[in-house]
């Protein structure tokens, strides 16, 4: 993978930027970042910085980015059944997202008690 590839699977897949948002950024066209991302324009140190700068990462992390996929495998713990172990490759992302999910579970669950009991 080049490294406007890279840049390109950082700016998508782990920020969410547009183009023009990074293009506005840096301070040049949509077009010529365009040209970055497809390997048509040498980037310059400077430029690598600005960018590692703006995506919160370092240098090194895009000029060696691989795409880092998430699996949360699931194992059912049948050994006296204590539960389901959990175990997360990759990002920490969707954990981080998963406990937000439950937190939010929770507070609708207080939320929907409170108006039951103020209904009666």
């Amino acid at each position: 993978m080049k490294i406007g590839e890279n840049i390109r699977e950082i700016r998508e897949k782990e920020k969410g930027l547009k183009k023009e948002d990074v293009a506005k950024s840096l301070g040049i066209t949509t077009k010529a970042y365009s040209n970055i991302e497809t390997n048509n324009a040498d980037i310059t140190l400077t430029r690598l910085y600005e960018l590692a700068d703006i995506f919160g990462v370092s240098p090194d992390y895009i000029l060696n980015y691989q795409d880092k996929s998430t699996f949360t495998n699931h194992f059912n713990n049948y050994d006296g059944n204590q539960g389901t172990i959990i175990m997360y490759q990759g990002c920490a992302e969707t954990k981080n997202l998963e406990e937000q999910l439950k937190q939010s579970k929770e507070k609708l669950r207080v939320l929907k008690t409170n108006i039951r009991a103020k209904s009666n």
